[in-house]
């Protein structure tokens, strides 16, 4: 084949192809090649927006969801109000009952819910914070929440005493005062509290009082021997006492705290009628009814000699007691302080040789004189009641500067109280028989 004979045909084959690019070429331009550099988009001014007149994509969607909600049950679990409306400026329409139900009846908007109360038959708005989604309550439920079945019947319970108490005679403010009730005391609550205080039963003296609620507390029933009678005693006795360290007394001679009454402590004065032998050790009977452990009671020594008419016994073995005799019996005792090792209560038989009522005791009028600022100095201003019963110095006499009865601490006098001295300077006089021993 010759190439003069192709070479129109040829022309004519190209023509035709630069044809068709030219015509093809803007429908290519439209797309970028992978990988071919991109040309930048033309800047098209645009105008202020313009709220459409028609509602927008999502407001349609929240119409929408509206139409879907269904109403929820919620509570409240923690504190909060009820209010008038979802905005800042409601009114609280006071408080909502935790864990009562409250149905939601719309979507939430905003930090509160609609809320519709079925007790009430109300509508209000509540935190959404403060209420959980709870299970739909059952019609039963709904109508026991409006129409609640009544209360039992109510029932006599039992409470005690946590602290001393009083039983008041109606549970109003101006109320009289009827007795007091120790502690631990069982009692019974007859009806309803009203207001601040019950009215109860003390099962064991049959007496009615109205106590103040935030002194008791429910127990259970009393046991069996909270009802048992006081015991006989084992041994009758007549004697006047003080009260060792610090204890209850008791209604019964038993270690509980339902039995437990007022507390004593060191030196209070005491008459022991009886003993009474326990398991648990021996107990005095006080001429008041009541009950002390007798490791608690210090009672006067069986005189080693007795003295005809009035005389004073001074047992000094420790807790030291001073007792008031009548021939060979005791009327009076009190714990006295005595004389140190350095300054020993001088034993032996005695009579008070003289009598002050009110003086200045002071070390540097001794033999030898002690100064006052030595270890062992003192100047003492209105001593009270001193009866003196040796010429150096020995005597009994009211001590308000050391108040450890029973105990060493004196320069050898034997101190006592303001009650004890005057009750030995008025039993006494110039001439009574004094008898110091161990």
């Amino acid at each position: 084949m010759h190439f003069g004979r192709l070479a129109p045909r040829i022309l004519v084959i190209v023509v035709s192809l630069l044809a068709v690019m030219t015509i093809s070429w803007p429908a290519f331009a439209q797309g970028t090649p992978t990988g071919a550099p991109t040309r930048p988009a033309p800047v098209v001014p645009t105008a202020t927006a313009v709220a459409p007149a028609t509602p927008a994509p999502a407001a349609t969607a929240a119409a929408d969801n509206a139409g879907d909600f269904t109403p929820f049950w919620v509570a409240a679990y923690t504190a909060t109000n009820l209010w008038s409306g979802s905005g800042q400026d409601a009114q609280s329409l006071g408080a909502a009952t935790l864990n009562s139900p409250l149905q939601v009846l719309q979507p939430q908007d905003g930090p509160r819910l609609h809320v519709s109360n079925p007790v009430t038959q109300s509508d209000s708005w509540v935190d959404a914070t403060a209420v959980a989604p709870i299970p739909t309550p059952s019609d039963q439920q709904l109508a026991d929440l409006t129409n609640p079945p009544p209360p039992p019947p109510f029932q006599a319970f039992w409470v005690m005493t946590d602290q001393p108490s009083i039983a008041w005679s109606t549970p109003d403010a101006d109320a009289t005062a009827w007795t007091r009730i120790p502690q631990w005391r069982y009692l019974q609550v007859l009806q309803p509290p009203d207001g601040n205080r019950a009215l109860t039963l003390d099962p064991r003296t049959n007496g009615y009082g109205w106590v103040d609620l935030s002194n008791i507390g429910p127990v259970g029933p009393p046991p069996d021997d909270y009802f048992d009678s006081a015991p006989q005693d084992d041994e009758t006795l007549a004697l006047p006492a003080r009260i060792i360290g610090t204890t209850d007394l008791y209604e019964q001679p038993k270690h509980e705290n339902y039995f437990a009454l007022d507390r004593v402590v060191t030196n209070t004065p005491v008459t022991v009628q009886g003993i009474v032998d326990e398991p648990d050790g021996k107990w005095y009977h006080l001429d008041s009814g009541d009950y002390v452990p007798a490791q608690n009671v210090r009672t006067p020594d069986l005189p080693q000699r007795t003295f005809s008419g009035r005389w004073i016994d001074a047992t000094l073995t420790e807790p030291v007691i001073v007792t008031a005799y009548e021939g060979d019996r005791p009327v009076y005792a009190a714990l006295a302080v005595k004389g140190t090792t350095t300054f020993q209560t001088p034993t032996g038989v005695f009579q008070i040789l003289r009598r002050v009522a009110n003086e200045t005791m002071d070390s540097e009028t001794l033999s030898p004189p002690i100064p006052h600022n030595s270890p062992n100095g003192y100047l003492l201003k209105d001593v009270l009641f001193t009866q003196y019963f040796t010429n150096d110095g020995a005597s009994i006499h009211y001590n308000y500067w050391y108040a450890n009865w029973g105990y060493a601490g004196s320069h050898g006098c034997l101190g006592m109280n303001l009650a004890d001295a005057t009750f030995f300077w008025n039993f006494a006089s110039a001439g009574t028989t004094v008898y110091v021993h161990n």
